[in-house]
């Protein structure tokens, strides 16, 4: 689902607020949303790669984990701030607090066979991400990802 509403903020184009059941497979909606969404603003298929890379990663991490056992949603907050040609996300859920920044980045100078299970997927978002933060307000996860779009 798609909500749109226009917020006081005049450099943002849009706003909208996509809302998804929290299961893995759903991640290819949210994909499918965002680039609709940016199907009308200056993007090359470079920078859509790396955001479909990066709503994967996410949404599949806040299905899996966030919820345990429960089902959840994930709201994906998404505007264009056309001033200073950027995408901002904010990736939203009230599973359990986690912050994903926390996360160290993998030894990639290991052999594969070698490194420690998880950590590639939040640092492959953190090379194709321009700006990341995460904060935990009012029962919520939320970690904002900005790009430029070129």
């Amino acid at each position: 689902m798609v909500d749109r509403k226009l917020t006081g903020n005049n450099r943002a184009a849009f706003p909208v607020t996509i809302t998804l059941d929290a299961i893995p497979a759903k991640f290819s909606a949210a994909q499918e949303q965002i680039r609709k969404y940016l199907s009308t603003f200056p993007c090359s298929m470079k920078t859509l790669l790396e955001l479909d890379m990066i709503v994967e990663e996410i949404f599949i991490n806040i299905a899996k984990y966030a919820y345990e056992k429960k089902t959840g949603l994930v709201l994906i907050d998404l505007s264009v701030d056309e001033e200073n040609n950027t995408v901002e996300l904010t990736f939203r859920d009230t599973g359990k607090p986690y912050d994903p920044l926390k996360k160290s980045s993998p030894d990639l100078s290991a052999p594969a066979e070698e490194r420690s299970i998880g950590g590639l997927g939040i640092f492959l978002v953190r090379k194709y991400s321009d700006f990341m933060s995460y904060k935990y307000l009012n029962g919520e996860n939320r970690l904002t990802i900005r790009k430029i779009l070129d």
